[in-house]
């Protein structure tokens, strides 16, 4: 018997050291507000190409989580998940430029990185490509011209937008 209740003790033990152990899984360690390792697991994988790391590391560059805030930094990051097809990332990549954000405003391309981001599945750079178009800063034929420029970095082929000019060798 106490053979026995000295098995389950170390058992339980073994689990609760476990449990005690360290975060492997970055998003978890993030959604916590572990964002020191969050950063160190995310790090890795956003520079073997990894597009939603990327994302969130443009996110921690940010916000300055477990970090120092970094335009520069988090834009960096964004433009690699927005040029790799990752929406948010574009939506992200978009809000930078539009806003001036490490880098000069530009509604045209930020523009460009919403559509995308839209025909992605980001549904609030819907409303981001509204304001723009509202502002009166892009032309229709700018807008036109930054959607099918967009059409590059849309990974799914029936969400690119055809137009007479997408057919166009410039």
């Amino acid at each position: 018997m106490l053979n026995c209740n000295l098995r389950i003790l170390h058992i339980i033990f073994v689990f609760m050291l476990s449990a005690c152990g360290a975060e492997t899984d970055p998003k978890v360690a993030f959604n916590k507000g572990d964002y020191e390792t969050a950063y160190k697991l995310w790090r890795p994988i956003a520079e073997q190409g990894d597009a939603e790391a990327q994302n969130y590391m443009g996110i921690i560059y940010y916000l300055g989580l477990g970090v120092n805030r970094d335009y520069t930094k988090a834009l960096n990051w964004y433009e690699k998940a927005a040029k790799a097809g990752y929406a948010d990332g574009q939506r992200n990549y978009g809000d930078m430029l539009h806003f001036g954000r490490g880098t000069k405003k530009d509604n045209y391309q930020a523009y460009k990185w919403y559509f995308a981001a839209f025909q992605g599945g980001n549904k609030g750079a819907g409303k981001q490509i509204e304001v723009i178009a509202a502002s009166g800063n892009l032309s229709p034929n700018q807008q036109l011209h930054a959607k099918i420029e967009a059409n590059e970095f849309i990974l799914d082929e029936s969400k690119r937008f055809m137009s007479h000019d997408t057919y166009i060798n410039k």
